[in-house]
C-alpha cells in the first residue's frame, strides 16, 4: 500500500486502485469495468464499498454509468471550472527541472487540464507577480517549487488569499513553514545520513566534509542528516567543516576567487555536496589542482542528474524520483480540485542511493 493511502477508508483504496489500473491502460478510455458484484467476489469487498469507488471515481469525470449496460471509462476527463492549472517552478531548463515539469504537463494534459508555467528563478518578487496573475486568471489550482523556502515567505499572504479563494495549491521539491500546505518531498535527511555513512565506511578514520545550500529547506536537511550520519558513526558533527552558500552564490562556487578548495575542506577525506552539479563542479576543480577523486578524496551528490554520467569521475549520488514526483504532484492537485472535501496527504518519495566512481 502507498504511504499516502494508509489514511483512506476502503472505498478511496479501491478508487486509487482503479484510477491506476486506468491511468496505466489496463481500463482504456470506453472499456466496461467489472459489475460490482465481479469486484466483491474478485477482491472480497462489500457492495457498498464498490459502489462507493464508483461513485468518487463518476464524480472525478473519470467513469459514467449506463443504465443497463455498466459503468465505462470516460474516453476524456473534464476538467472542472477554467480547466487550467497553474504551475510555479524556479527553473525550467535544466538539471532536473525538464523532467519535473515534463510529468506534471503529461499528467495535467491527460487529465484534461492545461496549464500556465511561470518561472521564479529563485526570486520572491518573481513569484508574487506570478501569483497575483494567476488570482487574476482564476486558475483551478497551483503546483509550485517553493522559492528559498529556509526562510520566511513574504508571499504568504498571497498564498492565505489563494485559500480563502478555495484555489488550491500543492508542493513540491520545498515548502514554506509558515503555511499548512500539502507537499511532495523527498528523504533528504534520511539520504545525507546515508552519505555520510557511505564516507565513514569508505574513509575509516578519515575527516569529513560538505557543501550545502543555505536558502533552501532541502539544503538544511540535507546537512541536518549529514550531522546526524557522522555522529551514528562515532563522530562528532562540530568536527565536519561545512561550506554554505547561497542561490546567487552558486554559479560562483568554484569559479573566480572561489578557484581553490576552500580552506576548511582542505585536509576532508570525503566530502557531501548538495546536489550533483555542486559535486561536479568540485570534481573538476580537484582534479585541476591535481587532487584524484576518489583517491585523495570522496565526493558524494544527490539528485542523479545527467551531470552525474558526464563527469570526469562518475559521481555516487541519490536518484531523485523527478518525473514521478511530477505526476504525483499533477494526480493530487486534480484530487483536491474535484473532492475539494477530502484531507489530501502529503507524501515523501524515496531516492535510492546510486554508487558509481566518485566515492571509490
Amino acid at each position: 500500500m502507498k504511504d499516502d493511502e494508509k489514511s483512506l477508508p476502503k472505498y478511496g483504496v479501491l478508487a486509487e486502485e482503479l484510477t491506476e489500473r486506468i491511468r496505466d491502460g489496463t481500463f482504456r478510455g470506453g472499456d466496461r469495468l467489472p459489475s460490482e458484484n465481479e469486484l466483491c467476489r474478485s477482491l472480497g469487498l462489500s457492495r457498498q464499498t464498490v459502489r462507493q469507488a464508483f461513485a468518487l471515481l463518476e464524480s472525478r469525470g473519470m467513469l459514467i454509468r449506463r443504465k443497463g449496460s455498466g459503468t465505462f471509462v470516460r474516453e476524456a476527463f473534464p476538467a472542472p471550472g477554467t480547466g487550467t492549472i497553474g504551475v510555479v517552478a524556479t527553473y525550467i531548463t535544466d538539471y532536473i527541472f525538464p523532467s519535473i515539469i515534463r510529468g506534471i504537463e503529461s499528467e495535467l494534459t491527460r487529465l484534461g487540464y492545461a496549464i500556465t508555467l511561470g518561472v521564479t528563478k529563485n526570486r520572491v518578487e518573481n513569484e508574487e507577480r506570478i501569483l497575483r496573475s494567476f488570482l487574476e486568471k482564476k486558475v483551478d489550482g497551483i503546483i509550485v517549487e517553493g522559492t528559498r523556502t529556509a526562510f520566511p515567505n513574504p508571499n504568504a499572504p498571497l498564498y492565505r488569499k489563494l485559500a480563502e479563494s478555495r484555489i488550491p495549491f500543492i508542493f513540491f521539491n520545498g515548502f514554506y513553514r509558515e503555511l499548512p500546505c500539502v507537499r511532495i518531498l523527498t528523504n533528504d535527511r534520511a539520504c545525507g545520513r546515508a552519505a555520510a555513512r557511505l564516507l565513514c565506511a569508505k574513509r575509516p578514520g578519515g575527516r569529513l566534509g560538505g557543501i550545502f545550500k543555505l536558502d533552501d529547506l532541502q539544503g538544511l536537511e540535507r546537512r541536518a542528516g549529514f550531522a546526524e550520519g557522522i555522529r551514528s558513526c562515532g563522530g562528532t558533527p562540530e568536527d565536519a567543516p561545512v561550506v554554505w552558500f547561497t542561490t546567487p552564490e552558486q554559479k560562483t562556487l568554484f569559479t573566480g576567487s572561489g578557484s581553490a578548495l576552500p580552506e576548511q575542506l582542505k585536509g576532508c577525506s570525503g566530502i557531501v555536496c548538495y546536489n550533483d552539479q555542486v559535486a561536479f563542479g568540485l570534481i573538476r576543480l580537484l582534479l585541476k589542482q591535481g587532487i584524484r577523486v576518489p583517491e585523495d578524496i570522496a565526493v558524494v551528490g544527490f539528485d542523479d542528474a545527467a551531470l552525474s554520467e558526464y563527469s570526469p569521475v562518475r559521481i555516487t549520488t541519490f536518484r531523485h524520483p523527478q518525473e514521478r514526483m511530477g505526476v504525483l504532484a499533477a494526480d493530487k492537485i486534480d484530487r483536491m480540485i474535484r473532492v475539494p472535501d477530502r484531507a489530501e496527504p502529503s507524501a515523501v518519495l524515496r531516492m535510492p542511493l546510486i554508487v558509481k566512481d566518485s566515492s571509490g
